[in-house]
């Protein structure tokens, strides 16, 4: 067996601040980044994040047998190079008492949302990963 003599509680290195500051920049897309305030720039992601994933869920096939007004809440993790993943849904049971596969579907929405820009820790100058929980509202004809 081969190992490396490192022995990192003899190193003086430390690892830089990690602390979400306000100055740092969330994830976004080009089209959010004309914003001049956080806020308006966390919105815009957010309501852009949410209208991608609904135009690209395709319903249109599934057919229910009473009306649905569910609200769903969508983990997301996107990556230091901007691609989005979705790590866990609540609130998912009853929905899928109506429609068994839409987890599934719902992967397959997010898959096609193209790479973003990552959050930036402007403090150190690297592209980090984060998490968002966003609601999305399921509704019925």
């Amino acid at each position: 067996m081969l190992g490396c003599n490192y022995n990192p509680n003899n190193s003086n290195y430390s690892p830089p601040s990690v602390v979400w500051s306000k100055s740092d920049e969330m994830p976004s897309f080009k089209e959010c980044d004309e914003f001049n305030t956080n806020s308006e720039r966390k919105a815009c992601f957010e309501s852009k994040i949410l209208n991608m994933i609904y135009s690209n869920l395709d319903l249109n096939e599934i057919v229910v047998s009473q009306k649905i007004n569910d609200t769903i809440y969508l983990s997301l993790l996107i990556d230091n190079k901007g691609n989005i993943s979705l790590t866990d849904v609540e609130n998912l049971d009853i929905l899928t008492n109506y429609i068994p596969n839409f987890k599934s579907l719902l992967n397959q929405s997010i898959e096609k949302i193209p790479v973003l820009f990552p959050a930036t820790k402007t403090n150190i100058g690297v592209t980090v990963s984060t998490k968002f929980k966003l609601p999305l509202i399921i509704k019925s004809n």
